[in-house]
C-alpha cells in the first residue's frame, strides 16, 4: 500500500531523504520496499559492500571515528552554562554515527516509550534489522574486566556486531537495495523548497543542486536537522528548541600495568561493559584511541534520565557549510546536578574497589592534573561537573515538539523528520537503537497512510 499523495492518489511517490545514519537509512529501505522512489542526500562519504574502511569494521570505534571524512572537526556546543565550548562528535557519512560509534545497542525502557504514546515499541523493536550480539570473554579490555568483577550489577553489552564485525545501518538496510536508490553523497543540504503554503517541493543542496520530490525527510540528526528547517523557514518554536542529551562525566584512570598490556595496546573493544542503576549508567572505557597513551583508560557516569531539555541550536549563518549554534545547558536543572553528583559518589564507590586499586594508579579529573581528591565535598562535586561536565553524544529532541505523530512538521505538508531531534524527550539508553525503532514506526505510518 503507497502513501497518499497530495492529490488524494495512492501511489509511488518521489522521496529525498537527508542523512543517512541510523534513522535515514531505515527510512530509505522502508519507502524502496514499498515501492517508492527514493534519493538519499548524505553530507558524507559513501560506504558500499566491500569497500568499508579497515578502521569502521574493527573493534576500535576512535579508529573509525578518526577515519577521514567521518566525522565533523568544526563542530562545537557549550554542554553547561559554566563549561568551555568543545568539539561535538557526530558520524558523518553513510551509516552516520552509527559506522563509528561504541556499537552499544540498547533498547531503552517500554514503559517510557509507552508514556510517549509508543504502544508499538515492542513491535518496532522487532523489526530493527541490525543485529546485536555480546562480545566474547577474550575481548574484553581491562576496564571491562574491572567493572565486572567490581558488581555484581555490571553486565556485558550487546554490540551492534555480527561475526566480530561491526554491522551499520547502511549494511543492515540500505546495501541490499542499493541499485534502487539514488545515492548523493558529499552533499550537504541547504534547505528544504516549500510551496506558497508551506509544503515540500524538495531540496537545495550548498552546491545549488535542486533536488524535487513529493515528500521531504530530514534524518541529519538533532543537531544539522533543526538548522536545516530553520534555514528553510519553518518557523514553529519548538525547532532548534528541547535539545537534550544525557550528562555524563569522565575520571581519567592512569594505569600501572605495562605498555604491553594496557587495554590500548591492541586497540581493542572501546567498550563491552556497564553497570546500569537506573538512571545512572556506569560505562567502562578500555582506552582513548590512538593519539592518547595506552595506559589511559576511563570509567563514565551518566545520567539516563535528565529533566532538563532546554539546549537550542540555532543558526549562526545561513550558509549551510556554518555549523549552528549549540547549547546544551545540561545541569541547569537542579534535580539532573543532584541524580549526577549521585551518580559521581557511586563511581568513586566503585573505583575504589580492589579490582580497580588494583590496576590503577592516579585518578585525574581533568587534563590539568587535578586528582579525584579534589572531590572532597558535594559542593566540589557540583562545581567540578559544572566546569567540565560532559555529553554522552546522544544529541535528541531538537524538533520533537514541532511534529505530529506521523513525524510531519505541523505546519508544513510533506516535511518529515525522522531522527533522535524527533523524540519527546531523551531516551534512557544510547540511542542508536531507539532512533532506528523510531524510524521503523514513523515509516509504518507513512507507508499505511490512506
Amino acid at each position: 500500500m503507497g502513501v497518499v499523495s497530495r492529490g488524494g492518489n495512492c501511489g509511488p511517490m518521489r522521496w529525498v531523504v537527508v542523512g543517512a545514519g541510523s534513522g535515514g537509512c531505515v527510512a530509505a529501505r522502508r519507502l524502496v520496499d514499498a515501492g517508492h522512489d527514493v534519493t538519499v542526500v548524505e553530507a558524507g562519504p559513501a560506504l558500499r559492500p566491500g569497500r568499508v574502511p579497515a578502521a569502521i569494521d574493527g573493534r576500535d570505534s576512535f579508529a573509525a571515528l578518526n577515519t577521514s571524512g567521518r566525522s565533523f572537526p568544526n563542530l562545537m556546543a557549550t554542554r553547561t552554562s559554566r563549561g568551555e565550548k568543545r568539539t561535538y562528535f557526530r558520524g558523518r557519512g553513510v551509516g552516520g554515527s552509527s559506522a563509528v560509534n561504541a556499537m552499544v545497542a540498547l533498547r531503552g525502557d517500554p514503559a517510557l516509550y509507552r508514556s510517549w504514546g509508543w504502544d508499538d515499541c515492542e513491535e518496532a523493536a522487532q523489526r530493527v534489522l541490525v543485529p546485536s550480539a555480546a562480545p566474547q570473554r577474550s575481548e574484553l579490555g581491562l576496564i571491562d574486566t574491572a567493572l565486572l568483577a567490581s558488581d555484581p550489577g555490571a553486565t556485558v553489552a550487546p554490540l551492534t556486531r555480527a561475526g566480530g564485525r561491526r554491522v551499520t545501518s547502511a549494511q543492515a538496510y540500505c546495501w541490499p537495495v542499493n541499485d534502487r536508490i539514488d545515492w548523493v553523497t558529499d552533499e550537504v543540504v541547504d534547505r528544504v523548497v516549500l510551496d506558497q503554503s508551506g509544503a515540500a517541493q524538495g531540496v537545495v543542496t550548498a552546491s545549488g543542486n535542486h533536488l524535487m520530490s513529493d515528500a521531504v525527510v530530514l534524518a541529519a540528526g538533532a543537531i544539522h536537522t533543526p538548522a536545516i528547517l530553520l534555514r528553510s523557514g519553518v518557523t514553529h518554536p519548538a525547532v532548534g528548541a528541547g535539545l537534550a542529551d544525557h550528562p555524563a562525566a569522565g575520571f581519567l584512570l592512569q594505569l600501572n600495568v605495562p605498555s604491553t598490556s594496557a587495554p590500548g595496546a591492541e586497540r581493542g573493544l572501546v567498550t563491552a561493559s556497564l553497570i546500569d542503576r537506573d538512571p545512572i549508567q556506569l560505562l567502562a572505557i578500555n582506552h582513548l584511541g590512538g593519539q592518547v597513551p595506552a595506559n589511559l583508560a576511563m570509567l563514565l557516569v551518566a545520567n539516563m534520565r535528565p529533566v532538563g531539555c532546554s539546549g537550542t541550536v540555532r543558526l549562526r549563518s545561513d550558509d549551510p557549510n556554518t555549523h549552528p549554534e549549540v547549547d546544551f545547558n545540561l545541569l541547569d536543572d537542579s534535580e539532573d546536578l543532584l541524580t549526577l553528583r549521585n551518580g559521581v559518589i557511586d563511581a568513586l564507590d566503585v573505583l575504589s574497589r580492589t579490582s580497580f586499586t588494583s590496576i590503577v594508579d592516579t585518578v585525574f579529573i581533568d587534563d590539568a592534573g587535578t586528582t579525584v581528591d579534589a572531590l572532597d565535598s558535594p559542593e566540589a562535586i557540583d562545581s567540578w561537573l559544572l566546569r567540565h561536565g560532559a555529553d554522552y553524544v546522544h544529541a535528541s529532541g531538537s524538533t520533537g515538539g514541532a511534529l505530529d505523530d506521523s513525524g510531519q512538521v505541523v505546519s508544513n505538508e510533506g516535511v518529515y523528520v525522522c531522527d533522535a531531534s524527533a523524540f519527546p524527550s531523551i531516551p534512557n539508553v544510547n540511542t542508536h537503537m531507539p532512533t532506528m525503532m523510531l524510524a521503523e514506526r514513523l515509516t509504518s505510518r507513512w507507508i499505511g497512510m490512506q
